[in-house]
């Protein structure tokens, strides 16, 4: 039977673990609610697995556990967050606050994220624009380990894309998604509990495709072997926007193997949609786009499934197999913090 835990649980033991590794309170907290937010939504491959990985990047120098981030308005409508080589999620919460901020005066706000490190799942930033009643757009690129269409060297990172729609009446749209086909973590996750990669996401060294996760050295780009020019083109959209719109570095510049660069650009995006409707006109819309998928039944519009499983999770707590639970295990032995659960 795989163990379980609620986000009561996993919440002080996240935290406890990244302040021993150096991070201040509000770097430890962003952290640890962006990684809780993965889990909730059955987002594991950016959930609480990576709490050891984030712990050893502050352990090992790769990110500051008590960054300065500041923040300037090149323009009205823009902010630029200086992330500090910091853990990237605090610095995308802030950003995205920031861009909200803006939004509410001029209608539309934007932030570009510069000098920072990994930030988790999109997802977490976009939702907390849609939670404040904006819509919320947020992408980065991210160390190449993403092949073009018909190559075999990697070009493009993983780089997400997401966009958030608030819904006052129900669930909110939530886009989240890898351009690649599947996210590097997704790999890692199944290395670490013997599972097989489905056909047609990643490749080795010759740019064959392959289903074993130890195998793989890289990924193909969303749309598999018949139709990956599509995720190679968005993978693009993450570049302009995450690499070369924030002056930071291309994915092929990065260290896709290391997943621990700095110097990562991400950038965020808020619309408030009573620009154009009053915030309820827009909720309704977006739930009758949502139940024109309930008619037919086994499709869903993007977030359906992560809403369903964050509504089991909170019930039934967050599945923690066990090679996960001992990598936690050893993560909290390292920081003198009990397991506890």
């Amino acid at each position: 039977m795989v163990r379980t835990a609620t986000v009561a649980e996993l919440a002080p033991f996240s935290l406890a673990v990244l302040r021993a590794a150096g991070a201040d309170e509000p770097s430890a907290e962003a952290a640890t609610w962006a990684m809780l937010h993965a889990s909730l939504h059955g987002v594991d491959s950016h959930g609480i697995r990576l709490l050891p990985w984030y712990a050893d990047c502050l352990r090992n120098g790769i990110a500051k556990g008590t960054p300065n981030i500041t923040v300037s308005h090149p323009r009205r409508a823009a902010a630029l967050v200086d992330a500090d080589d910091g853990l990237g999620h605090i610095a995308m919460y802030r950003a995205m606050d920031e861009a909200c901020a803006i939004a509410r005066d001029c209608g539309i706000g934007m932030a570009s994220i510069i000098n920072s490190t990994h930030f988790g799942a999109a997802g977490a930033y976009t939702l907390a624009a849609a939670d404040a009643g904006f819509i919320g757009f947020a992408t980065c690129n991210s160390g190449a380990f993403v092949v073009p269409h018909g190559g075999s060297r990697p070009i493009h990172g993983t780089s997400p894309i997401s966009l958030s729609a608030p819904n006052p009446g129900g669930d909110p749209f939530l886009l989240d998604m890898a351009t690649s086909s599947v996210p590097w973590n997704k790999v890692l996750r199944y290395r670490t509990e013997g599972i097989e990669l489905p056909q047609g996401v990643a490749v080795d060294a010759t740019g064959a495709f392959v289903t074993d996760p130890n195998k793989a050295v890289a990924l193909a780009p969303a749309g598999g072997p018949d139709f990956g020019y599509k995720g190679a083109a968005l993978g693009g959209v993450a570049d302009v926007l995450g690499g070369i719109l924030t002056g930071m570095r291309l994915s092929s510049d990065q260290d896709g193997l290391a997943l621990g660069d700095t110097k990562v650009g991400h950038f965020v995006m808020a619309i408030d949609p009573t620009l154009f409707m009053t915030l309820e006109a827009f909720g309704q819309g977006v739930q009758t786009y949502i139940d024109r998928f309930k008619t037919q039944p086994g499709t869903y519009a993007a977030g359906g499934p992560e809403w369903e499983r964050r509504r089991l999770r909170e019930s039934e707590g967050i599945p923690l197999p066990e090679g996960l639970s001992a990598e936690l295990g050893d993560a909290g032995a390292k920081a003198g913090v009990p397991l506890g659960f």
